[in-house]
């Protein structure tokens, strides 16, 4: 476990690149500004040799990660879920 102090200046970092690789997915490539490059790499990539072809790149370039792009996804599957949780949580104290 990090502790607090490098914790804050790893997940700032994080962040950032991550929104990046939003931008970049929206901009240049016209998808969603809620996914990164690595998931739609993942998700797209079953269907498309671009997509599956940047996918192998983006997981060179995390070549200490076994299966970047499929973690890029498993991650925003995750945030998505635990949006949603909240919401309904939220939701069912408004209207119970």
């Amino acid at each position: 476990m990090m502790n607090r102090i490098a914790y804050i200046p790893y997940r700032l970092a994080y962040d950032l690149v991550s929104l990046f690789s939003r931008m970049l997915n929206a901009i240049f490539f016209g998808g969603s500004t809620a996914q990164t490059l690595s998931a739609r790499a993942y998700i797209d990539g079953q269907d498309s040799l671009f997509w599956e072809r940047f996918g192998q790149a983006i997981n060179l370039l995390f070549f200490w990660q076994e299966n970047h792009i499929a973690d890029a996804w498993a991650t925003e599957v995750e945030r998505a879920r635990y949006t949603l949780e909240r919401l309904e949580a939220s939701y069912d104290r408004e209207h119970p």
